[in-house]
């Protein structure tokens, strides 16, 4: 982030302050249909997460070639690989001959991709190498079967797919930096793309997965969820927000900002002094903490569950047993208090069916939640193609 930006928000953030204030907006409902109509959902799935990119695992997770990743991302199975020339490739994970997954769920390491039902076998790149009596495929052309290619791109320390098949003759490389805009940019400037994943966790919840970004695009909630944990770091209530297209940024000051009045403001810096959050639409979280990021991305599964991908990143690897222990020390801090979220989002949900609520309410300082559900409709909706949206991305393709 720019040293001018980061005076900016840390003058902006002292007004609210000195008037014990916050940054509001218009308030709104979100009906309750929007968590259980199960043809709404498979349109979210359809509209919103076969278009638009999703963070799903670290980079420095396949540093060699060979390395691959397979996990199913809203009922597409997704395999991305360090192919022969150092970059990401990503295909669906299924044979083209009869359809068996290639790879487990995970992590894994390999030369060729192997179909264990028949043995067809693929590069790196998706291209069918070999096959057992290919003489019996004269209507399967080996230039017809490569693997079904997925857009993929790196950035920010995360390997980010579009979980859709190209089209033939459309580049499968994303216009990633155009998409992440000038919150990208912020991240980038930190030097995210360099680093490295710390802890890595992943969990069912049983929660629809617009829940989780509701409750955490919001601080009214911090005093009384995070009493025990970590609501005395932060001002209550407070919350200052800017947007990116779908994208938000929000700015939470810690109570130690205010010692920043007697320093010079030349030596002003955000990090020690806040967390940011960094909202990449639909479904990608990064809280940054000035020495690190706890990220997740939250991927639908049904109109009542979802999972959670979670990944703590540093910027270098630990060296000594003290290192080690501060980040440790820092995922259980984050964990404990989004593990408070994620309990009540699936107590919320547990309730929906019961008819006491038509409507959940978003107060004026909630307005960065309103937002995110008025993103949602609108990708829903879109009368155009939305701007800056993957169609938007697809027409820049590489």
């Amino acid at each position: 982030m720019r040293y001018e930006e980061q005076i900016a928000l840390i003058r902006r953030a002292m007004a609210l302050i000195a008037h014990g204030g916050s940054e509001r907006g218009a308030v709104a409902e979100s009906p309750i249909e929007r968590y259980l109509d199960p043809l709404r959902f498979q349109r979210e799935v359809d509209t919103i997460f076969r278009q638009y990119p999703l963070a799903l695992c670290p980079a420095a997770t396949l540093p060699n070639v060979g390395d691959s990743f397979a996990i199913d991302v809203a009922g597409l199975p997704i395999v991305a690989v360090r192919a022969d020339d150092g970059k990401i490739k990503a295909f669906v994970n299924a044979c083209r001959h009869r359809g068996a997954r290639l790879k487990p769920a995970g992590l894994s390491s390999q030369r060729v991709f192997v179909c264990p039902y028949h043995s067809w076998t693929y590069g790196l790149d998706g291209a069918l190498r070999g096959r057992p009596h290919s003489s019996d495929f004269e209507h399967a052309p080996a230039a017809d079967c490569a693997l079904a290619r997925v857009p993929v791109a790196e950035a920010l320390g995360f390997v980010w797919v579009v979980p859709r098949v190209l089209q033939q003759g459309e580049s499968a490389a994303l216009d990633i930096d155009a998409w992440l805009g000038r919150f990208g940019a912020d991240l980038r400037s930190f030097g995210y793309d360099a680093w490295v994943p710390f802890h890595e966790r992943q969990f069912s919840n049983a929660a629809n997965w617009k829940i989780p970004f509701e409750g955490n695009l919001e601080t009214y909630h911090f005093q009384y969820a995070h009493r025990e944990s970590i609501a005395p770091l932060f001002y209550d209530n407070l919350l200052m927000a800017d947007h990116d297209r779908q994208h938000q940024r929000i700015f939470l000051p810690k109570r130690t900002l205010e010692s920043l009045c007697d320093q010079p403001e030349d030596t002003w810096r955000v990090g020690p002094h806040s967390n940011i959050i960094y909202f990449f639409f639909p479904a990608t979280f990064i809280l940054h903490e000035g020495d690190h990021a706890n990220v997740f991305t939250v991927l639908p599964e049904a109109p009542g569950r979802s999972r959670v991908f979670g990944t703590t990143l540093v910027p270098e690897a630990p060296k000594t047993e003290k290192a080690v222990n501060y980040w440790q020390r820092n995922v259980e801090s984050f964990w404990g208090a989004l593990d408070e979220d994620f309990a009540l989002g699936v107590s919320a949900q547990s309730t929906f069916s019961s008819g006491a609520n038509r409507s959940l309410y978003f107060g004026a300082t909630e307005w960065c939640s309103a937002k995110f559900h008025s993103d949602v409709e609108a990708a829903l909706e879109p009368p155009d193609p939305p701007s800056g949206a993957v169609t938007g991305v697809a027409s820049k393709l590489v």
